[in-house]
């Protein structure tokens, strides 16, 4: 794990209300009141449903000062330290046009334990108890449930850490889709 004292969550994607940025300070908010040592970073760009402000006001009205850091949009290396030192990337989506959340395979290639939702794709991205955890939609009691359970078992989220990362060597990696490409061009 990327922190020796407590886990690091990460959120990165937009700031839209179906993507569940706001579901993840609740459950934040949750882990704090039952004494769970954590720190959230939340990465996103401000849209017009919500801007860094609100989120910050969230964060503040839960006193959720020291253990989340709100970042909004980054890029480069800026996103790749902060993917870096995460252990679990969180990401509560119920957009109703969710279909295959490429953040969960950016999360997976960095070799971090994923919690996600079933909406659309995402059960084909994260096996359930194998590669991550899927949590009900819209439910910061159940996010933060599994957010407790990888924070209480270290060996468990790095397990599923592991077996995220091979899932990502072996099905969605650049050489992976170039090979099939090839192959699709190949027999057409």
């Amino acid at each position: 794990m990327a922190s020796e004292t407590m886990i690091r969550f990460i959120y990165l994607g937009n700031l839209l209300i179906e993507k569940g940025p706001f579901v993840l300070l609740e459950a934040c908010r949750i882990l704090k009141e039952r004494n769970v040592p954590f720190h959230c970073d939340l990465v996103g760009a401000p849209t017009a449903e919500i801007t860094l402000h609100a989120v910050q006001a969230l964060a503040q009205e839960y006193h959720l000062d020291g253990f989340v850091t709100i970042h909004g949009a980054q890029y480069g290396k800026a996103k790749e330290q902060l993917l870096k030192q995460a252990d679990v990337m969180v990401f509560p989506t119920y957009y109703h046009n969710e279909c295959f959340p490429l953040v969960l395979l950016e999360g997976m290639k960095q070799g971090l334990a994923l919690i996600s939702t079933k909406e659309g794709a995402i059960p084909d991205i994260i096996r359930d108890g194998e590669t991550g955890l899927l949590i009900e939609k819209q439910n910061p009691e159940s996010l933060a449930q599994a957010m407790e359970k990888l924070a209480t078992a270290p060996d468990l989220a790095s397990r599923l850490a592991s077996a995220g990362r091979q899932l990502y060597e072996q099905c969605y990696s650049g050489v992976v889709f170039i090979n099939r490409m090839l192959d699709i061009l190949k027999n057409n």
